[in-house]
């Protein structure tokens, strides 16, 4: 059947702006407009002097992002929230503000200027545009790399919820968290667990912001922080690795490497912990979009079961579960052979 109804055509029309869509909502949320409304509707002006944005500007693309149901523009003209955009203010339980914001900085958004050429030639264009890999970049632009920090804290923050409620840890006495970041999800584990200790390994840059952000935290003592290479190896003796929003980061050889080292360093009797998207049949399209921005960023991807069992089989791990749960991520369990 062609494509040639009104209404088709005004869905696929809708869909090729909707790259529109996103970088409105990075600037808004970037901005902190729907922090501004959070105590009421305010007019565009007023929410211009309070960001620093031009207010015509800011009015029309408030305008645009009313009509999508993200914010509501009231009789008088001012703007309010709605449960759409109370989701990008700061204080939201599962705020997607940084996330929002992150998603449209240049490092994340230049590379899908070249599409065309990731389809064409199978693999990732970033070096081409930005110069270097993401990491690199991002460790040369540090405003970005902050917004790109609160980012995964706060994807972390969504995916918490889901993992502590579908997972028992009580049964581990240390946890290494490989790429942990700034230890969020490490610390909520220790905080719902009385046994295990945990450690928080990343690059030693990372490493150095972890340990600012833990500085007084009541769970510090209960952490160590290690930085290193997980290309190389990871702090041996731990009856528990977490990889959470790491693997989907690298193509099958990259993985390999990591889940190698692990396996050198993982107890006889120690579970391995995969935190990504499952793509399986019913999955939300949100999970294979991710899919496709890791291939376009860094020719990463999303995995299946079967894709995640065969990359454990290589590397001296059996896979044991693979649970989908409302969350942005899986549990994936692994355990040595």
């Amino acid at each position: 059947m062609r494509a040639d109804r009104p209404d088709a055509i005004a869905q696929m029309m809708d869909r090729i702006l909707s790259y529109c869509r996103s970088q409105a909502l990075g600037a808004v949320a970037r901005l902190g407009v729907p922090d501004q409304l959070v105590e009421g509707a305010r007019p565009a002006a007023e929410l211009a002097a309070a960001t620093g944005a031009d207010p015509e500007a800011l009015r029309r693309m408030l305008r645009a992002l009313a009509v999508e149901g993200v914010f509501e523009e009231q009789a008088d003209g001012a703007f309010a929230l709605t449960e759409l955009s109370e989701g990008l203010t700061t204080d939201h339980p599962r705020s997607l503000r940084w996330f929002a914001a992150s998603m449209c900085d240049h490092a994340h958004w230049t590379p899908w200027g070249k599409a065309h050429d990731v389809v064409v030639e199978g693999r990732s264009q970033t070096e081409k545009v930005l110069g270097a890999s993401p990491w690199e970049y991002l460790a040369g632009n540090p405003e970005e790399a902050g917004r790109f920090g609160e980012a995964m804290s706060s994807m972390s923050r969504q995916a918490i919820a889901g993992i502590t409620a579908h997972y028992d840890f009580s049964g581990f006495e240390h946890l290494v968290d490989v790429g942990g970041n700034r230890g969020t999800l490490l610390l909520d584990v220790l905080e719902h667990t009385d046994k295990p200790r945990g450690t928080i390994f990343d690059l030693p840059p990372v490493i150095e912001v972890a340990r600012g952000a833990l500085a007084g935290h009541a769970l510090a003592t209960r952490i160590d922080l290690v930085a290193g290479d997980f290309f190389e190896s990871v702090p041996a003796g731990a009856d528990g690795y977490i990889l959470k929003h790491i693997l989907h980061d690298w193509p099958d050889d990259d993985c390999l490497r990591i889940l190698r080292a692990i396996r050198k360093a993982i107890r006889d009797d120690g579970r391995l912990l995969v935190f990504d998207a499952l793509l399986v049949p019913g999955a939300p399209p949100w999970a294979y979009w991710l899919d496709v921005h890791m291939l376009v960023l860094q020719d990463g991807k999303e995995r299946s079961p079967e894709e995640f069992k065969a990359l454990f089989a290589e590397t001296g791990f059996e896979l044991t579960q693979a649970i989908p749960i409302p969350a942005p991520v899986a549990i994936i369990e692994a355990r040595p052979v």
